[in-house]
């Protein structure tokens, strides 16, 4: 069991002025710790009798040592130290976590061959405020400056590859550093650009009916597909009625379109595409949002 002792300043935070501005409070203390730590905090310049601990204005305890035991969530909050007659002492703001685990890594490429997003997870997550560093080089080049994996979108977890080398016989090294109040880890991660392709879902998906229980369906490349002449696309049909369960698939095809057949007026048929890279090179798409449409005699 970790036991943490705490002597002297913390992560010291502006001081703040009462109504009074000729009185300056004590400065709130951020004191960060990993759950199920044991932790011992005295009560700076506080008379040895008759000092009180407060936990979020409740009383706490009347001891110069405030002493928390397999430290919980639940211990989380702003303590004060305060004089008997109730003067405040001290203030510290107690923050609960756990030191960042190495991230996993994983990485796609919606846009091949432009670039690739690899996004990273931490378990358990670290709760406190929690920094990363994402980098990357080529293997094949360990004396090569590391480039910045730049963030994409709103997510702190996400970054975007650009540049990457295609048909390389070295992986590209993705590099993770998780750092936070209570330590840092770093995660490397090898990908080969082909190895991890993955379109995203085909859109502007519709379906026709056609007389003699027929389905005309079309549908058009994900906009984030940067070049659908010179890197193909194939494209897989899923169809089914009643449970999804029972869906069959056709395919693939080379063109954004296609016609089913045979089908039994009436029913209600639910459609969906997938796109995949033209060589199987990665994976296959999501599955785009279901439409449907009913055949007629």
């Amino acid at each position: 069991m970790c036991l943490i002792y705490i002597f002297g300043a913390l992560a010291i935070t502006s001081g703040v002025f009462s109504q009074d501005t000729t009185t300056l409070l004590p400065e709130t203390q951020d004191l960060f710790v990993a759950v199920g730590s044991s932790v011992k905090i005295p009560c700076s310049d506080g008379e040895e009798k008759g000092v009180e601990w407060r936990f979020n204005s409740s009383v706490l305890v009347s001891s110069p040592v405030l002493s928390i035991q397999n430290s919980s969530l639940k211990d989380q909050g702003i303590y004060t130290c305060h004089q008997p007659n109730g003067d405040l002492i001290q203030t510290v703001s107690l923050h609960l976590g756990y030191p960042p685990s190495p991230p996993d890594v994983y990485c796609w490429s919606p846009s091949y061959p432009k670039r690739a997003i690899c996004s990273w997870t931490l378990t358990p997550d670290p709760i406190l405020p929690t920094h990363y560093i994402a980098t990357y080089r080529s293997f094949s080049d360990p004396q090569s400056s590391a480039r910045q994996c730049q963030k994409w979108g709103e997510q702190d977890r996400q970054c975007v590859v650009e540049e990457l080398e295609i048909f390389a016989s070295e992986p590209t090294l993705i590099n993770i550093t998780a750092i936070n109040a209570l330590g840092s880890t770093t995660r490397i991660w090898p990908i080969i650009f082909e190895q991890i392709v993955k379109p995203d879902p085909p859109v502007n998906v519709s379906m026709m009916v056609m007389p003699g229980r027929k389905l005309s369906v079309q549908w058009g490349p994900p906009p984030t597909w940067p070049d659908p002449v010179n890197f193909l696309l194939k494209y897989t049909v899923k169809f089914h009625w009643g449970k999804p369960e029972t869906a069959r698939t056709l395919g693939p095809y080379e063109s954004n379109k296609m016609v089913l057949s045979g089908l039994v007026a009436g029913r209600t048929y639910y459609i969906q595409i997938s796109a995949k890279d033209f060589l199987d090179d990665g994976q296959s798409s999501d599955w785009s949002e279901p439409i449907s449409a009913i055949p007629i005699n």
